[in-house]
């Protein structure tokens, strides 16, 4: 039987690897959303260039290759990028909401709320439009 203080001792041992979960996954995320927005930019510069090869890096290594073959990269890796911002980010709900229920609080409010999608959103506008 355990007494309190080691059951004390192991919900603040747990809290404390999801809050250290919380933030490595929030570091993460800034760091996937810094390459993020350097591909989009990249994306951008070679969009508006003329030139026939580029030079892009990819890893640890300085390519030339086609325009159209670096941007298709670019845009791959942007897709890429995206969806592991948007498991983290589902990650990190779930992570938070775990964090609370170890320290007996109530679920966060609105945290686990999903935007809409555009074709929802132009839907609740076109029928928003038929009441007024």
């Amino acid at each position: 039987m355990k007494t309190d203080a080691e059951k004390t001792i192991e919900i603040l041992e747990a809290s404390e690897r999801v809050a250290d979960k919380i933030l490595v996954n929030k570091q993460e995320i800034i760091d996937l959303d810094k390459r993020r927005q350097a591909n989009r930019e990249a994306l951008r510069e070679l969009r508006k260039s003329q030139e026939g090869k580029h030079w892009i890096s990819v890893g640890n290594l300085l390519v030339e290759m086609p325009r159209k073959k670096a941007e298709e990269l670019l845009v791959k890796d942007q897709g890429v990028i995206d969806s592991d911002i948007e498991r983290l980010r589902n990650e990190q709900r779930k992570l938070v909401n775990e964090l609370r229920d170890l320290e007996h609080l109530s679920p966060a409010k609105g945290f686990d709320m999903k935007p809409l999608a555009r074709d929802e959103m132009s839907a609740l506008q076109a029928n928003l439009l038929n009441f007024r």
